[in-house]
């Protein structure tokens, strides 16, 4: 998880780590995890997790054999959560904010997985500087396994109110049925916590976008990769031609 610009509230953090619970959620940290060990696997390896929200991935990183998990996140409720849970030999959990300069003594990782913690980035500078801060964080050679939600999918209200009805998320774009968000534009959006609503804008940045962005800042062999997802609705929602979720992997 990064930061909007605005901050994270309790409420907000606690409905995340909520949603996180969600089996579903397990088609983004399982997918991950799976081209993790396709790559090389993560025993003995040190690794960031950026993003790392509640700790789950950290600890699921840490039980296949990883020697050190350091996760971060800006969002000091989720760091609580993940010290609560899985902090402990090997595991470090601190506040910070990925879009700004990392202050990490344990520098250079053998590998840095980030999972949703970019798609709050306001413009291609922010972008540019993200991706440095995730290059400067590896050792040379070193695997960066990253995936969020891309906002170039042609919106299609049905998939839009299915998002709603199974995860309580619920976006407007802005664009009428059949057209693409615009690149760089504000994509409004709340999520239900209860009786409330509160709220989660996303920034629209095309995949294609964050792959040049990668490449220019040094990365290599950047390719993109298949979500493994457990049935057909899931990839109608969530894959290549639904909300344009990108899994990508590359070298430093």
């Amino acid at each position: 998880m990064a930061s909007s610009g605005d901050g994270f509230s309790d409420a907000l953090a606690e409905r995340y780590d909520q949603l996180a619970q969600d089996p579903r959620y397990c088609i983004f940290t399982g997918s991950v995890l799976h081209y993790l060990g396709l790559e090389e696997g993560v025993v003995g390896k040190r690794v960031l997790d950026v993003g790392c929200g509640n700790g789950d991935l950290a600890a699921d990183m840490r039980r296949q054999g990883a020697s050190e998990v350091v996760g971060v996140d800006i969002s000091p409720a989720q760091i609580a959560l993940a010290r609560q849970r899985h902090g402990g030999l090997g595991t470090t959990f601190r506040v910070e904010d990925a879009y700004q300069p990392l202050a990490l003594p344990e520098a250079p990782f053998d590998t840095l997985v980030s999972v949703f913690a970019f798609h709050f980035i306001q413009d291609p500078e922010q972008l540019a500087r993200a991706c440095r801060n995730l290059f400067e964080a590896l050792k040379p050679g070193g695997l960066l396994v990253w995936l969020d939600i891309t906002h170039d999918y042609v919106f299609d209200p049905k998939r839009m109110a299915r998002l709603e009805a199974l995860t309580s998320y619920c976006y407007d774009p802005g664009v009428a049925p059949g057209q693409r968000p615009a690149p760089w534009s504000r994509v409004a959006g709340q999520v239900r916590s209860g009786s409330a609503w509160l709220p989660v804008d996303h920034v629209a940045i095309p995949g294609r976008t964050v792959v040049e962005t990668l490449q220019r800042v040094g990365f290599s062999q950047v390719r993109r990769e298949p979500l493994r997802f457990p049935d057909a609705e899931s990839a109608w929602l969530w894959g290549p031609e639904g909300f344009n979720h990108h899994l990508l992997v590359a070298r430093r």
